[in-house]
């Protein structure tokens, strides 16, 4: 007798065994038939059965991902959610990673690029104050020694020309020379000589004194901004009505100078042995 073929019960929606099939199993032939075809049905249960469990953990997964995407969204701020795509599994697949996985990776990129620039940026400003610090230091050093030596210049030519007027004297115009030496001092000094020059006129003309004075070098040893002490060598030509023909003798002073009234002055002598 034919077997009428058997619908899934599975399939059907039917889970419970069809006692008739069973009772008329009385042929071996029918029995082995049946056998085989109960399990066709369990095996066609079993693979539906994994497909709807595979389909859960599917929508499971999906809606972890939508949420760990959601949360991104809100820690990282708009900008970073334009940048970012959401990777979703097709229909009916399923994956064992994260769906956000592609957009945490961008993100761990560009930050750091946005850093470095933001470092070098930062570098090159302090580079640029730097050179701009050590260039401005150069030319307020460069300037200050010019001043110095300027200065220094100033100091030595002040010095040397009260040298040769103080030390050159003819007794034909005895008065002048001394006026010319009280004009050209200051301070002590200048006091000092202003009470003997009344003496020191009449001894020129009473010994017919020719001096001339001539200054081989000087040197300031020190200075400030209105002052300076400088070392001055000189040789001097003396005739007077003792001996015309003397030899000239040779100086060694320090002089003090000291501005007064914008002109520098002789502020003291002192002769070096």
């Amino acid at each position: 007798m034919p077997l009428r073929k058997r619908t899934s019960p599975v399939v059907n929606g039917d889970a419970d065994n069809d006692p008739s099939d069973v009772e008329r199993a009385t042929d071996p032939a029918d029995a082995m038939a049946l056998a085989e075809e109960a399990e066709a049905e369990a095996a066609e249960a079993e693979a539906v059965a994994n497909a709807a469990r595979a389909r859960a953990r599917a929508v499971k997964l999906r809606r972890q991902a939508e949420a760990a995407a959601s949360a991104a969204a809100i820690v990282a701020g708009p900008a970073d959610v334009d940048e970012t795509e959401t990777t979703e599994a097709p229909p009916g697949e399923t994956t064992d990673e994260p769906a956000i996985a592609e957009p945490t990776r961008r993100r761990r990129f560009a930050v750091p690029r946005i850093r470095l620039k933001a470092v070098a940026a930062g570098l090159v400003i302090l580079c640029t104050l730097g050179l701009l610090g050590v260039s401005g230091y150069m030319i307020w050093a460069h300037q200050r020694v010019v001043a110095e030596r300027q200065r220094s210049a100033e100091f030595a030519a002040a010095a040397e020309q009260s040298v040769v007027t103080l030390m050159s004297l003819d007794f034909n115009h005895a008065a002048d020379d001394v006026k010319r030496i009280v004009d050209n001092s200051t301070g002590d000094f200048k006091k000092d000589f202003q009470d003997a020059t009344e003496d020191f006129t009449k001894v020129a003309q009473d010994s017919k004194v020719v001096t001339t004075a001539t200054v081989n070098a000087a040197a300031v040893q020190s200075m400030t901004r209105d002052t300076a002490t400088v070392l001055v060598s000189a040789t001097t030509h003396v005739s007077n009505t003792a001996s015309k023909d003397q030899p000239p003798r040779s100086w060694r002073l320090f002089v003090d100078v000291a501005r007064d009234g914008g002109q520098i002055k002789l502020a003291k002598v002192e002769f070096v042995p």
